[in-house]
C-alpha cells in the first residue's frame, strides 16, 4: 500500500489507533486526550502503519504490544485524517 510520506527514518514505527465509537458529545481537546490515556491500557494488538528504514524486527501489518507507559508518552500524528501513534521499535513487547 502506498504511504502518503516518502519515508520513515530509523527505528521509528507508525501504529493505527484503534477506532472508537462516535459520540454525540462535544469533547474538548484535553478531554479527548484523557479518553485516549485510559483507552491505551486496553490495547494489546495494534497494527503496525508502517516502519522506519532500520526496524529489523517488526513488519508493516503485524499486530504488536506496546507498553502501555511508551503509548502514552508516543507522539500523535494526522495522516490523511486520521489519528496515528509514533513509537519505537524498542518499545514493542509482542510481535502477534
Amino acid at each position: 500500500m502506498s504511504k502518503p510520506f516518502k519515508q520513515l527514518r530509523g527505528r521509528a514505527i507508525i501504529l493505527d489507533v484503534p477506532q472508537k465509537k462516535e459520540s454525540g458529545l462535544q469533547l474538548t481537546a484535553k478531554d479527548e486526550d484523557l479518553i485516549m490515556q485510559e483507552a491505551m491500557k486496553l490495547w494489546t494488538a495494534l497494527n503496525v502503519y508502517a516502519i522506519g528504514d532500520k526496524v529489523e524486527e517488526v513488519a508493516e501489518g503485524d499486530k504488536v504490544y506496546v507498553r502501555t507507559s511508551a503509548l502514552e508518552h508516543s507522539e500523535k500524528i494526522d495522516i490523511n485524517g486520521e489519528i496515528k501513534l509514533l513509537a519505537t521499535e524498542s518499545d514493542v513487547v509482542l510481535i502477534w
